[in-house]
């Protein structure tokens, strides 16, 4: 009886908790249902990019500037999926700027946002409202997450040449180091490394040096082989005759 009483008392504050939010929306709850899912269908991802940059911009005012074509990379954030009926607030820890972006923004709803700041993790948040176009405009639909790596300025030196698949030597990285420790993990991963090879090359030897004795001997080894498995066949044999002559 008590379950019973329980599950009807949680019903019953559900309901209520629906009609709240209902309640203090002018949407009605179908055009909430549908708002949140147009909202959820929001995303956000990031991909490496690269644009030539004047050589100008990073010469001294008194040096003249030859033929020199400079890059620069950065990532381009593409939200897709942005309606008219939503809009997306995008906010980061990096400078705390805070970016709207509406359906007139967008291209077919997409809408492509340009980082420069390659220096450091940085964190999105992305929140979802609905839009002046819905009868319940400015409600918080959907809130989600986008973190960009940063730049690995180890990527390009010597110590991580041949080695640029390992995590700190990789041209993003997801976790800041400190230049010390960054630099004794790279080195420790180079000593396993070198420890590893020193062992293969080692073994490599010893399989060699087995090798050119057989190469060095093959003649030898192969009547000596020939002589051992006769005499075993004999050996055989004569225990065997022996045994027979002692039964008999």
């Amino acid at each position: 009886m008590k379950k019973k009483v329980v599950v009807m008392l949680a019903g019953i504050l559900a309901l209520i908790n629906l009609n709240v939010a209902n309640a203090a929306s002018a949407c009605s709850y179908e055009q909430q249902v549908e708002l949140g899912k147009v909202a959820s269908s929001v995303k956000a991802v990031y991909e490496e990019a690269s644009e030539k940059v004047d050589p100008s911009l990073y010469a001294p005012t008194n040096e003249t500037v030859g033929e020199v074509v400079l890059y620069r990379d950065y990532f381009k954030i593409i939200f897709t999926n942005i309606t008219k009926d939503i809009y997306v607030k995008v906010m980061n820890d990096y400078n705390e700027e805070v970016k709207f972006i509406r359906y007139k923004d967008t291209t077919d709803g997409m809408y492509t946002l340009n980082w420069y700041n390659l220096d450091d993790v940085v964190n999105f948040t992305y929140e979802v409202y609905s839009s002046d176009e819905t009868d319940c405009r400015n409600e918080k639909y959907f809130t989600n997450y986008l973190i960009t790596p940063m730049y690995n300025e180890f990527h390009d030196k010597i110590i991580c040449e041949g080695i640029t698949d390992y995590l700190p030597c990789q041209k993003y990285i997801t976790v800041k180091m400190k230049y010390s420790e960054q630099f004794e993990k790279i080195n420790e991963y180079l000593e396993v490394g070198k420890k590893e090879e020193k062992e293969k090359e080692e073994n490599k030897k010893w399989y060699e040096i087995i090798g050119d004795f057989i190469k060095e001997h093959k003649v030898a080894f192969i009547a000596g082989s020939s002589i051992i498995v006769i005499a075993g066949v004999a050996i055989v044999v004569v225990n065997i005759r022996r045994k027979r002559e002692s039964v008999l």
